[in-house]
């Protein structure tokens, strides 16, 4: 009875544990985005002589509160400044809300031409998010020509959503590691997790 007593209560300490997470299953889509040029100014283009676009996956999970409406990815663009300018990460979307929310996250994870993963970007919205369609947008600094001269693909995937009543709803990760091992068979689950960056939400 000692034994079976145990049981139970180890068994219920790892139902409240564990992470809540969104129906297993998802759709992946894929899609070749802009050209991996990037427009200068003043007749300056990087990446010049290449007809090379950017590829876009996109994964819905199933049974998710939240998923992208159309296709998502990340773009690489130059911004001109009063002293001089910089490279950004951009991000312009629309999400479909399924149950009203209180914040969602957005991730991207970036790969090189050469099929490396660079970063992992994270978009957070907190906000009242009632049911339909919202549009998203934000920035990242991008640290140098050389990382955006070879940007190639990006994942996106709606890591994380917080319902109304406080329920942290996460995504299955084994859809995603399994389009993230496509680029590189050294992609890992610490990867999916986004380092400190300078994103700007729009």
């Amino acid at each position: 009875m000692k034994n079976k007593r145990s049981a139970i209560i180890l068994i219920v300490s790892l139902l409240f544990a564990a992470p809540a997470y969104a129906q297993k299953g998802a759709t992946v889509s894929r899609t070749m985005a802009g050209p991996i040029k990037v427009e200068l100014g003043l007749g300056i283009v990087l990446n010049k002589e290449s007809t090379l676009k950017r590829e876009w996956i996109t994964i819905n999970h199933n049974g998710a509160l939240a998923t992208f409406d159309g296709n998502v990815g990340v773009g690489a663009v130059y911004k001109s400044e009063r002293v001089g300018g910089g490279y950004r990460y951009s991000a312009s979307l629309t999400i479909e809300v399924k149950e009203p929310l209180s914040a969602v996250e957005v991730r991207f994870l970036l790969f090189d031409i050469w099929g490396q993963h660079t970063r992992t970007l994270s978009l957070t919205k907190i906000a009242d998010l009632d049911t339909g369609k919202r549009g998203l947008e934000a920035t990242w600094n991008l640290f140098s020509e050389n990382e955006a001269s070879e940007f190639y693909a990006s994942i996106a995937y709606v890591a994380k959503v917080r319902t109304k009543s406080g329920r942290v709803i996460a995504a299955d990760p084994a859809p995603v590691l399994e389009e993230a091992r496509k680029f590189s068979s050294k992609f890992s689950a610490e990867d999916l997790e986004p380092k400190k960056s300078g994103q700007k939400e729009i």
